[in-house]
């Protein structure tokens, strides 16, 4: 793999670079973005990126999105008291189209290899912390103290990481012996991201994905033979180990559980079940208003006082996207979403192998993250997820277009 640089190539490196900054402090992705952005600019040959963008499967699916987004902006959301900033998070797909019209290269392996190796320096700064050997700079917090989405994003970005790492290791050529010692020291790497994630790692949905995306990924290479056998046996032995030694994972499933049972018998979640009062107030506004919605930034105008008294009151999002979208863009804005994610899946699915594999792990990182995060809204999940799926994309984009 070799990519020369030059004023074509460099926006391409930038965007690799910028995808290990993602273990970094948010305002450092950012700096690489901007970088990236001045150099696709820079870069010129409009024309080429704009035919590259527009060969890709997602390009009208997004656009529609785009569509429905800005009518709804005119022509619903005038009457909301900031519309302006809320518009801003629903243009996150527009950088993946931005991202992809880098077109398919080395630059793709480049950025997976960052990105896996970027996780085994954030499994290191984790341990670290741990042992009390990290310094008190802000630009390590997020791995000495939980500071809430930043958190969040550091254990998706290890899930993802560690599964995007066992699907190379499982997709290796077994009759290259020079291979072995690289595939015991990416079994090692794969340890090294897991035990990070599932004991220091302090985010429920870093821990789900970690079990849900490897799974994924071993999945279609279980055989009825000793080897599938022994996968089979050991996926237990984890879980079960995981559930025995790691109180970050015990402890919030058992309060989850708790919540969902209370919250099913007509009691409002509270402390970290809270989320179940997102459920019932945001799922108050879509009734109202279930085709259209109420328009962009209508929930952070109208939450406050629907849930007035209650511990989510003055929380910015509702933790859901899905959520989100229903309420304020209704069912064609709702629809539109799951038309860009079903997309995905459909060529993931069609490009199959290692490939599709890494394309799936990334659409169902967003699928299930963005049921419990704001994946689409925060921009420190959105845009490192805009930039994966692009890195991962390009290839089975193409081969969509050619079936």
């Amino acid at each position: 793999m070799s990519i020369n640089l030059d004023r074509k190539t460099l926006p391409q490196l930038l965007l690799a670079g910028t995808v290990f900054l993602l273990y970094l402090p948010v305002g450092v992705m950012y700096a690489g973005l901007l970088l990236f952005i001045v150099a696709w600019l820079a870069s010129a040959e409009f024309k080429t990126k704009w035919n590259t963008t527009r060969q890709s499967a997602l390009f009208q699916p997004i656009v529609a999105m785009l569509m429905v987004i800005a009518l709804n902006f005119v022509f619903l959301s005038q009457g909301n008291k900031a519309p302006w900033p809320a518009l801003v998070h629903y243009l996150i797909f527009f950088f993946l189209l931005l991202f992809i019209s880098l077109g398919v290269g080395a630059w793709q392996q480049l950025a997976k290899k960052l990105f896996i190796r970027g996780a085994l320096f954030g499994a290191t700064l984790f341990y670290l912390a741990r042992l009390g050997f990290l310094p008190d700079w802000e630009v390590f917090r997020s791995y000495t103290v939980y500071q809430g989405n930043k958190s969040i994003a550091l254990s998706i970005f290890l899930a993802i990481a560690a599964a995007w790492l066992l699907n190379d290791l499982l997709s290796k050529d077994r009759s290259d012996q020079d291979d072995e010692g690289k595939t015991w020291l990416g079994v090692a790497g794969y340890c090294y991201i897991a035990v990070a994630e599932l004991f220091l790692a302090t985010s429920r949905t870093g821990m789900l994905l970690f079990f849900v995306l490897s799974f994924l990924v071993l999945l279609p290479r279980i055989r009825m033979d000793l080897k599938g056998m022994v996968l089979i046996v050991l996926v237990p032995i984890v879980v079960g180990l995981t559930w025995q030694f790691s109180p970050h994972l015990r402890e919030r499933t058992l309060i989850t559980v708790q919540s969902i049972v209370a919250f099913s018998q007509g009691e409002m979640g509270t402390g970290q079940g809270n989320r179940l009062q997102f459920v019932q107030k945001t799922g108050e506004m879509i009734l109202e208003k279930p085709i259209l919605g109420h328009g962009v930034g209508s929930w952070l105008e109208q939450y406050p006082s629907r849930a007035r008294g209650l511990e989510t009151a003055d929380m910015s999002t509702p933790h859901n996207d899905y959520l989100l979208y229903a309420a304020e863009l209704g069912a064609f804005g709702l629809l539109a979403l799951l038309l860009v994610i079903i997309t995905i899946f459909r060529i993931a699915i069609r490009a199959g192998g290692a490939q599709g594999t890494q394309l799936l792990v990334v659409a169902v990182a967003l699928l299930i993250g963005a049921t419990f995060n704001a994946i689409l809204r925060d921009w420190k999940f959105g845009l490192p997820m805009m930039m994966l799926l692009a890195v991962s994309l390009s290839d089975g984009s193409q081969r969509e277009q050619a079936v």
